[in-house]
């Protein structure tokens, strides 16, 4: 089994946004509700998200589809467990590093309504609550990030023991290309690990990639007889 450097700068996917038809538009919406939902655009103030507990929701369902839809694929709609590239009546919740990304963009603002004393919450401080609150944090938020400045979208990956599934155009649109696992300093892989891990990615036809934070460096294992 072989490495490989992966991800570089030369094999970069260049994402186009999927094409979308404009959502069915209910005659009662507000006007500029209405006119988000035919363009596509964020406002021109940040979508709020509120922190309930450690879960973070976005209770207005346009705000919710304009950070899922679009080819964005921010969050996933509460109780739907395969969502269509289509409007949806229910919250979105977004993770913590959907999150942090968010609000470092100035994408959304974060408030805690449970809190109604707490200002909302800074990217520094939500940061700072992150790091302790989920582990490995840190390094998994840089290769989430990175992976989206590189117009990939990463989506949770535990259902494939990994860190990221990651995807070229979405979820519904292709089938995830590879399974990535973040390294942390400490992160010790036996080559048993390695084995496990890349038999299970190519079991799901996926490609296993291990990623290092620091460097942000990817490596990915291919089969050979020698």
């Amino acid at each position: 089994m072989g490495t490989q450097n992966f991800l570089g700068d030369r094999i970069l996917y260049n994402l186009t946004m999927c094409p979308l038809s404009h959502p069915p538009i209910s005659e009662d919406l507000d006007a500029n509700l209405r006119e988000l939902l035919q363009s596509g655009d964020f406002p021109d103030y940040p979508i709020e998200a509120q922190m309930i507990g450690t879960k973070i929701l976005v209770f207005n369902n346009v705000h919710g589809f304009l950070l899922y839809g679009f080819g964005r694929y921010f969050g996933i709609p509460v109780g739907i467990r395969k969502p269509k590239i289509e409007p949806f009546e229910r919250p979105l919740e977004i993770s913590a590093l959907e999150t942090y990304y968010l609000l470092r963009k100035g994408i959304i603002c974060l408030k805690s309504p449970n809190n109604p004393n707490k200002q909302d919450w800074q990217a520094e401080d939500f940061h700072s609550f992150a790091c302790e609150t989920f582990p490995q944090f840190e390094e998994r938020y840089t290769i989430y990030e990175d992976l989206r400045e590189k117009n990939f979208i990463p989506r949770p990956g535990q259902k494939f023991g990994a860190d990221f599934i990651v995807y070229r155009k979405g979820p519904g649109i292709d089938h995830s290309s590879f399974c990535i696992q973040v390294l942390s300093p400490n992160t010790r892989i036996s080559s048993i690990d390695v084995v496990r891990s890349a038999r299970l990615a190519t079991s799901v036809k996926k490609r296993f990639v291990m990623a290092n934070p620091r460097t942000k460096a990817y490596f990915s294992f291919k089969w050979f007889k020698p």
